[in-house]
């Protein structure tokens, strides 16, 4: 089956009746959202100027992308997912201006999993100025995440990489082909790749070689 490539401008205050955005609240002006559309995503939108991508074949991702909330409007940020990514009752979280989180292709996100770029409240120095402002999160190509990871504002996952199950990922890992795990996250094996294929099923192919 072909599917239909969309660009849609989002109109404030108006639901829509389109099929692949029946849960979808926008309040705001020239909030857009790009490419083929998952049907099991929630949209909650709060703000202006504000974009969400889709590559192709990402109908696989489910969950929630939130941006801004009633009371803290925000503008000029990105979501965006690459080809072929999938996830499974996922959430996306942005709450300051000009953000943006980046997932690339080919990646796979369990179940559970909480990407926030903002820690929702405020952290001030002694000067009353804020320390915490959630700038961005990238996530590389080829990346595995396991369920239960929660990533936190300002992080990056390079490609090729796996994040093990119910970790607290807070600062950038440049290097790529390594797994993260633990509280918070930390290099904890190198020189890895990984296959979407079950241990099993690979095994039983060199066996039948």
């Amino acid at each position: 089956m072909k599917i239909k490539k969309f660009f849609i401008k989002l109109i404030p205050n108006k639901r829509l009746k389109h099929k692949y955005l029946l849960k979808l609240q926008v309040h705001g002006t020239n909030n857009e959202i790009i490419g083929e559309i998952p049907h099991k995503l929630n949209y909650k939108i709060y703000g202006n100027n504000n974009k969400i991508i889709f590559g192709k074949n990402t109908s696989g991702f489910t969950g929630n992308i939130l941006i801004g909330t009633s009371d803290c409007f925000i503008n000029n940020c990105c979501v965006e997912i690459g080809d072929n990514s999938a996830a499974f009752d996922s959430e996306i979280r942005l709450l300051e201006d000009n953000s943006f989180v980046k997932i690339g292709k080919n990646c796979m996100l369990s179940f559970g999993i909480k990407i926030w770029c903002s820690d929702t409240h405020s952290i001030l120095n002694m000067d009353n100025k804020v320390t915490n402002i959630g700038k961005s999160i990238e996530i590389g190509n080829h990346v595995w995440i396991g369920a239960d990871v929660k990533i936190s504002k300002n992080v990056k996952i390079s490609d090729d990489s796996i994040v093990g199950w119910g970790s607290v990922v807070t600062k950038q890992f440049e290097k790529t082909n390594v797994i993260i795990a633990g509280n918070p996250a930390k290099v904890v094996k190198e020189n890895i790749n990984w296959n979407k294929k079950r241990p099993q099923q690979i095994l039983n192919d060199r066996t039948e070689k």
